[in-house]
């Protein structure tokens, strides 16, 4: 028997042949070696099966996992949209069912059970399909999971014939710090600029946020008021003064759409001196900025000491002179 899938292979051959075998793949080819594992007290697994060998010398299998596998999956108190906890069950039951022979397959549906019990997630019930009623197709919609909001927004949606995928705010890796060394302001995304009169200009670039701002740097320094609202700003109110020297990152994004629609967020969030808002924001989103806008002000920042906020220091007082 031979059998492959990618680049594992699975093979029953004499004792006294496999050494050959394996010796016969390893001199095709210089560029490719292979590495073999036999079998331990009649068993053997191949990519998530297990393979066992019974008494008669038929093959049996049922579902493998490795030593270390801890049977955690998705909590199910969590906040995730009870489609998707549902989801783990579906997969458990599905796997022992395509997989385990009917030797194996009882036992590894109440490993499955009490696997769900422990991770407080419901067992699937069996449903008996019928006929599909007739449906229109139309465009989905993603919406980030709120518990009492966007799901009954997805039933709303659903009368309409519109399926819902649900997505998690966020993911364990926004929480973690990359493994990378990550350069500051190397990213896309959107960006801010205080003033020190209290305002901030909101700009998104999909090049590096540091590119960006340097060119915001060169635009002031040589007074090009008609192509950057930067230099604009500090042009028509003498004493203020960009914080080139503390831009702050509101979100890294390469993708345009998302990118866009959160510079766009930004502006209605935070007080600027913007000359055009970019993407007009629904007015349905006006309740949810407005309960997520911050309600404090911030302090005036001190006056920062770097070379082109200086020069236009000495260039206001100059033209006040």
């Amino acid at each position: 028997m031979y059998k492959r899938y990618v680049d594992v292979t699975f093979a029953v051959l004499p004792n006294d042949k496999v050494s050959a075998f394996l010796d016969h793949l390893n001199s095709i080819s210089s560029n490719i070696k292979f590495t073999m594992e036999l079998e331990a007290n009649n068993k053997l697994a191949f990519l998530d099966v297990l393979i066992l060998r019974n008494p008669d010398n038929t093959l049996g299998h049922t579902v493998y996992r490795k030593p270390t596998h801890t049977d955690k999956y998705l909590n199910g108190s969590s906040h995730h949209h009870p489609s998707q906890l549902a989801t783990v069950g579906k997969s458990l039951f599905q796997r022992a069912q395509k997989i385990c022979d009917e030797n194996h397959i009882a036992g590894e549906l109440q490993h499955v059970k009490r696997v769900l019990q422990r991770n407080q997630l419901k067992t699937p019930h069996q449903r008996h399909k019928g006929p599909k009623p007739p449906s229109v197709e139309r465009c989905p919609a993603t919406l980030p999971y709120i518990k009492g909001v966007t799901d009954r927004i997805g039933h709303i949606l659903r009368r309409a014939s519109i399926k819902t995928y649900f997505k998690p705010q966020k993911k364990i890796n926004q929480f973690l710090r990359p493994v990378k060394c990550n350069i500051p302001l190397q990213d896309a995304g959107v960006y801010k600029l205080d003033c020190e009169c209290g305002l901030s200009y909101i700009g998104q670039t999909k090049r590096s946020i540091k590119t960006r701002v340097k060119e915001h740097m060169a635009d002031m320094k040589h007074t090009r008021s008609t192509k950057s609202a930067i230099s604009e700003h500090t042009l028509d109110k003498p004493n203020h003064y960009i914080r080139f020297d503390n831009p702050q990152i509101l979100a890294k994004e390469n993708r345009f759409i998302p990118r866009m629609m959160r510079e766009a967020i930004e502006i209605k969030k935070h007080p600027n001196f913007n000359r055009e808002d970019g993407w007009q924001v629904p007015p349905v989103w006006d309740p949810i900025i407005k309960t997520i806008k911050t309600q404090t002000q911030q302090k005036p920042a001190a006056r920062p000491q770097d070379t082109v906020s200086s020069f236009c220091v000495q260039r206001n007082t100059n033209q006040l002179d």
